[in-house]
């Protein structure tokens, strides 16, 4: 896992959600922060942004959603946990936009967790290795990391 802390002032962004000196949409903040996250990691793009509740809604309000649509997934006891926020929308009147397509590549989701333990104008990407992914093979060793060999007679 890799993750880079970002700051703003959310006092700089009017009702609009443009930012007041440049016009910027706080969404166009979020994708300099990707690119940011890219230059310092590459090879390596943000795949989840985690923000308290206040900066999804001002994250939300640069959006064209129906008045019943919320940007960003609870973190369940701590963890992003998708299947249970699914479970829980089903009995909800509101809908959760739970990513929207990195800056990188559409095709690739930038997920958006809400973590209200965060503090106002702090926003987190990382990039989470999806361990799903067990048939892709073996891990490609890093410089410097021991190899670890064992052979089995067949």
């Amino acid at each position: 896992m890799v993750e880079q802390h970002y700051k703003f002032n959310n006092m700089e962004f009017d009702e609009g959600r443009n930012r007041i000196r440049n016009d910027e949409l706080f969404l166009d903040l979020i994708r300099k922060w990707e690119d940011d996250f890219h230059d310092r990691y590459s090879p390596f793009f943000a795949n989840y942004l985690f923000a308290n509740a206040s900066t999804m809604i001002l994250a939300n309000q640069c959006l064209v959603t129906e008045p019943n649509e919320d940007l960003g997934m609870e973190l369940i006891e701590g963890e992003i946990d998708l299947d249970t926020n699914l479970k829980i929308e089903n009995y909800s009147k509101r809908l959760t936009i739970y990513a929207l397509g990195s800056n990188h590549d559409l095709d690739e989701p930038l997920y958006f967790i809400r973590d209200d333990s965060m503090i106002d104008g702090m926003v987190i990407l990382k990039y989470i290795p999806d361990h799903d992914e067990d048939d892709i093979g073996p891990d490609i060793p890093v410089a410097g990391e021991k190899i670890k060999v064992s052979l089995t007679k067949r």
